[in-house]
């Protein structure tokens, strides 16, 4: 009998190993300080603080003595975590550098794992496979969001659903019609034909339409309400942490002081929790009507619901495969799945080349 998980040989599904080289976000900058903290990443417990000089570090969070959770512990000003249980004393390196109950014993012999991180704002990112591995070149460039044209708005989800079904649910923007309705979508986009691009381990999606009004929740804030306009949507899957979305509105008359594109953006920083349950934060970018304060909390308020939207219908999928157990069920894949398959296929490729 084969499990359900596993009808089709060559793609990743939810029961595929979680790809462990890899960057992953932590959490935001602004929300570490000098305190601990603790994360689930990949099955790994984590624990994490800024050190007085600023840097974070990110240590597992178990002391090698007796496995009592660090994070439950005390992170003493000189930046050394000491075990709430038996007291042994942990540096920012992970090396244990006090045993109370032998202070003539070097304890040196006795250390923690600590992980490398990449402080890239406004996000920190960590990497849960092998540290020799760990180059940040391979962390995705968003520099641009630091620009002053961009507004923003942001958030944060716990999801209880496998991450390829988040990069799956941004991969396959034809659910904009019939999950978001018309805030997002038309049947005319929905119907749009899909040009897939595959580069390396990226996949895009790109489609287009013609003479369709934008999309409702970005009328008034683009003043475009009623004008036909050209758009463009691309849905990236960069690499098992992130995924990035770029929509342009193209209107050729100029109708607003003889502008002609408005581009909205999204970033996703996806990291899986455990292997059933991710961590999800995004960033809401725009190059129009910024800057603007209360716009930013108003986009980050509306896209928030959105979002909620794509978390119910994800973690309701989840309930199901979890749920239903019927081993002779099969997905089906339609045109629109091509890119959303293509990008499964290369994470399936990357948890067989992490398993030789």
């Amino acid at each position: 009998m084969v499990p359900k998980s596993q009808v089709t040989s060559d793609i990743a599904d939810r029961d595929t190993p979680l790809i462990k080289n890899c960057w992953y976000v932590l959490d935001w900058s602004h929300e570490i300080g000098q305190k601990l903290k603790n994360r689930m990443v990949l099955n790994q417990d984590l624990v994490y603080f800024r050190t007085k000089e600023g840097t974070v570090s990110v240590l597992q969070n178990r002391c090698a003595h007796r496995c009592f959770p660090l994070h439950r512990s005390t992170l003493h000003k000189n930046d050394t975590i000491q075990c709430g249980y038996h007291g042994l004393t942990y540096n920012s390196d992970g090396k244990c550098v006090q045993i109370p109950s032998a202070l003539n014993v070097n304890p040196s012999f006795i250390s923690i794992q600590k992980y490398p991180i990449v402080e890239k704002s406004p996000m920190v990112w960590v990497w849960p496979g092998d540290p020799d591995k760990a180059d940040p070149a391979l962390i995705p460039n968003y520099d641009w969001i630091n620009e002053e044209q961009w507004g923003y708005g942001s958030g944060f989800y716990h999801v209880r659903g496998n991450y390829l079904a988040i990069h799956e649910n941004l991969m396959d923007i034809t659910h904009f019609q019939y999950l978001h309705g018309a805030a997002l979508g038309t049947p005319k986009h929905a119907e749009a034909e899909i040009k897939v691009t595959v580069k390396g381990n990226t996949v895009d999606n790109y489609r287009i339409n013609e003479g369709e009004p934008v999309p409702d929740l970005h009328r008034e804030a683009t003043g475009l309400k009623n004008v036909p306009i050209t758009r463009h949507s691309n849905s990236t899957f960069i690499s098992p942490g992130f995924h990035n979305a770029v929509a342009r509105f193209e209107d050729k008359k100029g109708t607003n002081n003889g502008r002609i594109e408005y581009s909205p953006r999204i970033l996703h920083f996806i990291t899986p929790e455990t292997q059933y349950t991710s961590l999800y934060w995004w960033m809401f970018a725009r190059n129009f009507s910024a800057p603007d304060k209360k716009l930013d909390q108003w986009y980050s308020d509306i896209t928030g619901k959105v979002f909620e939207e794509d978390k119910d219908a994800i973690e309701w999928i989840e309930f199901q495969w979890a749920n239903d157990d019927r081993p002779d069920f099969m997905e089906n894949h339609v045109p629109s799945d091509k890119g959303a398959v293509k990008m499964r296929r290369i994470v399936h490729d990357l948890a067989m080349q992490e398993a030789q």
